[in-house]
């Protein structure tokens, strides 16, 4: 969303917000200005004073009537105080463990920090102090706009008791080319100044029809609640609106679907996020439900029988994420008849079982794999699953006592879902199944989603808890793993931890309502100063023992949407919480990987490009040159030597080292033709392709 024409007045802003609560200044100066004005009856009102601003909020039209009629992009600060206090609890929630942290790595850097931290403070209270003088309202809101499409064309309009006063206050908040810049009564604005570089600029601005501009935000961004937001705008560079709100202890930015997401939004379908249920409170998933209509036209229904019958009953409801107990990793796909998956266990191993079962693992001496169709209970039922395993792994005991995951993997239908477990020995893999409902799952999340998922508006979400980062499990695996590691220090590691403890959660989710998408990144804090379990929560973060200040926590509000992450940093939920919310991570950077490698693997070998004939006959000469003339340069040598050492002609008559690269020059010359493989011509016979059809 950057924009040049946009750098100018963000920089003003950057002060501008970072103050609140100035209205009773406001008013001093108000009374000031009533107060001079008898003193000459018979003048004239100045023309630079604005009437006085009508009291409280300004509403969403009345800010958006404040943009440029045609305006190619603009930023409205509906509430620069919740920015404000965003701004502030931010600076005190991380200063401290940010100048620990800086403190034991970089000590040089310190006093920079500490000089910084300090300066942003004094800068709040100077602008709080100068806004007050200025008589400027900030709960009038601040509206900055541009006057064409190109050039540095920007004005910013905001209360303020007059002209006079608003220039004044741009330089006492030591704004650059604050002396030159032009401030003026906003025309049919009552309470209104607005500001510009110079006076041709302010001449271009006309204010347009806020209802208009509304309307045109409510249709790009639909169902976001429009009079809830802190800031909201338009950039034309992608045609993009935007939106921030700032609920309770978090932060959340809409952004609308540019028109280069469209074949992203139209692969989804919005709906009932059912496989929640599988996926507990405090887990990290990837949840998406798929259009079914769009993957038809893409191939899904030219799947050939008797696949097409299972094909056929996927609902396109799709959930990769963790389970925390037991600890695993989990895929489900959502199909309304798993009847017909319930064969796929022997088929698979009638296939596979030949060249996987009791095969070593390479590279691993005394291992073995297991591929076999094997009965999974849930509960008193039953189903047959295909299990992947292996033994003799030297790294199982490890994997095992530091994260609980085993070398299992297991697929099977089950409560309507095709479902695929990872990390889960056969005892414990029928524990990892449904809630009885996504209720508690849906209450942890971002307030805008939870209440989108219960519409049904949203298609996609990725949701990674950060909690895991706190627990005791992650610190005892990190002293263990890195502790041999020169310079590592558990001090430093938990101090390089402890700036990320103010977060619980990142948030990202694609809803659509009305044919319009919506992309939406949420960042969920730990607490929030609003009531006292926020309070208490961040205190517990920040505690010298964190463990223990979250068991306090946890067993005083049991009953807490947040629970779960209590009882993670209080080190209760054990190595699976730490498995659980690591699943959209390590899927994400399992993607991220495949999508780097992909060009590369596609690419294959590099090709020469021929040159032209002419060069190509020109630089062919030259290398026979280059050949005859290194050939006369070795046969004079030759010959200087039979000549000085006789004695040695013997040997260097004999090339055994001539011709034993020529030996070996032939199998590396046969290698890339079978890909390096040695291909059984007795194994391929014994599973020949007419063995599908007897299966069937």
């Amino acid at each position: 969303m950057s924009n040049p024409r946009l750098s100018l007045p963000l920089s003003t802003l950057v002060l501008l917000i970072a103050c609140n609560q100035a209205s009773s200044g406001g008013e001093e100066k108000a009374a000031d200005t009533k107060a001079v004005a008898p003193a000459d009856s018979k003048a004239p009102p100045a023309p630079a004073v604005a009437a006085p601003a009508p009291t409280g909020p300004a509403s969403v039209d009345e800010l958006l009537g404040l943009v440029h009629d045609g305006a190619s992009s603009y930023v409205v600060f509906k509430a620069p105080d919740a920015l404000l206090s965003l701004a502030e609890t931010a600076a005190s929630t991380f200063e401290q463990p940010l100048t620990t942290l800086v403190g034991a790595t970089s000590p040089d850097q310190l006093s920079r920090l500490t000089e910084s931290f300090a300066l942003f403070k004094h800068g709040v209270a100077d602008a709080k102090d100068a806004l007050a003088k200025s008589g400027t309202d900030l709960a009038r809101g601040i509206v900055v706009t541009s006057t064409s499409l190109s050039g540095d064309d920007t004005v910013i309009t905001f209360s303020a008791s007059s002209a006079d006063a608003a220039k004044g206050l741009l330089a006492a908040l030591k704004i650059p080319d604050a002396a030159t810049t032009e401030c003026q009564a906003t025309a049919g604005r009552a309470g209104y100044v607005t500001c510009a570089k110079d006076q041709a600029t302010l001449a271009a601005y006309k204010p347009g029809d806020g209802k208009a501009a509304r309307t045109r935000l409510n249709t790009a961004l639909p169902a976001v609640a429009i009079d809830d937001l802190a800031l909201f705008g338009y950039v034309t560079d992608g045609d993009v609106h935007f939106g921030l709100d700032k609920p309770a202890g978090g932060a959340t930015l809409h952004v609308s679907a540019p028109p280069d997401a469209k074949d992203m939004v139209t692969t989804l379908a919005p709906g009932q996020a059912d496989l929640l249920k599988f996926a507990p409170a405090g887990t990290g998933f990837l949840w998406m439900k798929l259009d079914l209509d769009e993957l038809k036209k893409k191939g899904l229904n030219e799947v050939p029988p008797p696949f097409s019958a299972t094909v056929g009953a996927f609902t396109g409801e799709v959930l990769f994420g963790g389970s925390a107990d037991p600890a695993a990793l989990q895929a489900r796909f959502g199909f309304s008849d798993t009847s017909s998956l319930a064969p796929l266990a022997d088929l698979a191993v009638a296939f596979g079982g030949p060249m996987i079962h009791n095969k070593p693992i390479p590279d691993v001496p005394g291992s073995k794999v297991s591929f076999k169709a094997e009965n999974v209970s849930f509960g008193t039922d039953k189903v047959k699953a295909l299990h992947l395993g292996a033994s003799g792994v030297p790294q199982a005991k490890a994997l095992a006592d530091q994260l609980g995951l085993s070398l299992d993997a297991w697929v099977f239908p089950a409560e309507g879902t095709l479902a695929a477990v990872v990390g889960a020995d056969a005892t414990k893999v029928g524990l990892v199944k449904a809630a009885a409902n996504s209720e508690a799952t849906i209450a942890a999340l971002p307030p805008a989603l939870a209440a989108s998922l219960r519409a049904g508006e949203v298609g996609f979400v990725t949701h990674v808890p950060l909690d895991g980062l706190q627990s005791p499990a992650l610190l005892k695996l990190l002293d263990g793993a890195l502790a041999s590691l020169p310079g590592y220090s558990s001090s430093t590691a938990r101090s390089a931890l402890n700036v990320l403890a103010p977060l619980s959660s990142t948030t990202m989710w694609i809803s659509e309502h009305q044919n319009a998408g919506v992309i939406h990144f949420a960042v969920q804090a730990i607490g929030n100063t609003t009531d006292e379990e926020g309070k208490a929560a961040l205190a517990a973060a920040a505690s010298p023992d964190p463990a223990k200040a979250f068991t306090d926590l946890a067993a005083k509000y049991p009953s807490s949407p947040r629970i779960t992450a209590y009882q993670t940093r209080a080190g209760q939920g054990g190595a699976g919480a730490l498995v659980g919310g690591s699943a959209p991570a390590l899927l994400l950077a399992a993607g991220g990987m495949a999508a780097f490698l992909r060009p590369v693997i596609d690419a294959g070998p590099p090709v020469v490009a021929e040159p032209p004939a002419e060069e190509k006959k020109v630089e062919e000469k030259k290398v026979e040159e280059k050949k005859t003339e290194e050939k006369k340069v070795e046969e004079t040598k030759v010959e200087e030597k039979k000549t000085e050492t006789p004695k040695t002609e013997t040997p260097k008559t004999e090339t055994p080292k001539t011709e034993t690269p020529k030996t070996d020059e032939t199998p590396k010359t046969e290698t890339p033709k079978t890909g390096g493989l040695k291909i059984d011509s007795s194994k391929v016979e014994r599973v020949p392709p007419k063995r599908v059809g007897r299966s069937e």
